[in-house]
């Protein structure tokens, strides 16, 4: 794969090329016909006029010296100075040279005016954003990279420290020189975010309290937030968290195992989600959106796809799920629109249930399907199910 990730760190690309749009399908033909009689005469009248004088001084430079920051004032201005510029020698063969180059650079500023409006200058350089995925070092993260590069997507992995991949960590026949970058991103430390995230198409959340990364607090509430305001200042169009299922259910078996284990994780991973909700409500411009996935039991096992999980809402059905399939349904989500917005639990479809006794064995809001396209339609927005 021949592309480059924006932000790589290599020197600035400054060598420019000409890109020709065609918004209607009738407007590049029309305009080429016009203008390019008139280019394909300037370009022969260099040649004519030498053949009949070799004595003549042609003024072509005047033409392609143009600087490209005046070009659309010299071509409009181009017809009338040129012409007063006509040789009022006495040699007639001399003043109908002189006239015949100056219809020939008139030709020029009107082809020229008439191509512009569908030409553009941008720089020559691969427009396809990275994702930017936090926690890349950790076992979800590891696997969301994984699967990302496998797609040939430009991946950028961040961690609060320096690291990089094994060979054996990166999918066979990746160019990583060209797909993966790596830089600093720590949640906990604000300032690392925005530099981290600048330019990325998505990013997904994968980090949580660990023993060098942070606790809890810092981590799974306050990172969120962190991650969450960086988000909306650099204008990333969608930022998917994973969070936990059974966060908004304390007296659940899940809830009280996980807290027990992981000191109150539970509590800070639901008020990092409820930050975050907030400041989209309030903050978030148009086309800035997130996403909320909430799994399971997290399982080491082999994953099954799309058409062995479950999508719900509510926080009332729970059921283990592998990283695998955590990690393929962020990835997919990033990019659904159905996704925008939302929170949503995902786990095996054959190792689900109730969250705790009382619950009923459907809550009425499941998606399955066959398809990741197909999965995330009728999912919920957060602001109709006031989660």
């Amino acid at each position: 794969m021949s592309r480059t990730c924006p932000l790589q760190r290599r020197r600035p690309h400054t060598s420019f090329i000409l890109q020709i749009k065609m918004p209607r399908s009738t407007y590049l033909p029309a305009a080429t016909a016009i203008g390019l009689p008139f280019v394909l005469l300037l370009l022969v009248l260099p040649a004519m006029l030498a053949f009949l004088s070799p004595t003549t001084t042609v003024y072509h430079h005047h033409i392609i010296s143009t600087k490209a920051s005046s070009s659309s004032a010299s071509f409009s201005s181009a017809p009338s100075s040129l012409l007063a510029s006509t040789s009022t020698s006495s040699s007639s063969s001399s003043s109908r040279r002189d006239l015949v180059e100056n219809i020939g650079r008139l030709g020029l500023g009107l082809g020229a005016l008439t191509l512009l409006p569908s030409l553009t200058v941008s720089a020559a350089a691969d427009r396809s954003a990275p994702i930017a995925v936090l926690g890349a070092r950790g076992k979800t993260g590891k696997l969301i990279v994984q699967q990302l590069l496998a797609q040939g997507k430009c991946v950028r992995a961040l961690s609060y420290q320096p690291f990089e991949y094994d060979k054996k960590d990166i999918p066979s026949g990746v160019d990583v020189s060209s797909l993966l970058t790596y830089a600093i991103g720590d949640v906990t430390k604000p300032e690392t975010l925005s530099p981290a995230i600048k330019g990325a198409s998505a990013v997904i959340f994968a980090a949580s309290a660990s023993k060098n990364g942070g606790k809890a607090q810092a981590v799974d509430c306050d990172g969120v937030e962190n991650i969450a305001r960086s988000c909306i200042a650099e204008k990333i169009p969608r930022l998917l968290v994973i969070s936990s299922g059974a966060v908004t259910k304390p007296d659940s078996f899940g809830y009280k195992v996980t807290n027990l284990f992981a000191r109150g994780i539970m509590g800070l991973k639901l008020e990092g989600e409820n930050r975050l909700r907030a400041l989209y409500a309030s903050s978030a411009p148009p086309g800035v959106t997130y996403t909320v996935l909430r799994p399971g039991g997290l399982s080491n096992d082999k994953g099954l796809g799309v058409s062995g999980i479950e999508l719900n809402q509510k926080d009332t059905i729970i059921g283990e799920i592998s990283r695998v399939d955590v990690a393929a349904t962020a990835v997919a989500a990033i990019g659904a629109a159905d996704a925008a917005d939302v929170t949503f639990e995902v786990y095996e479809i054959g190792r689900r249930t109730p969250l705790q006794k009382e619950f009923p064995e459907k809550s009425g809001m499941e998606r399955r399907a066959g398809t990741w396209e197909e999965i995330f339609k009728g999912l919920v927005k957060d602001s109709a199910l006031q989660v």
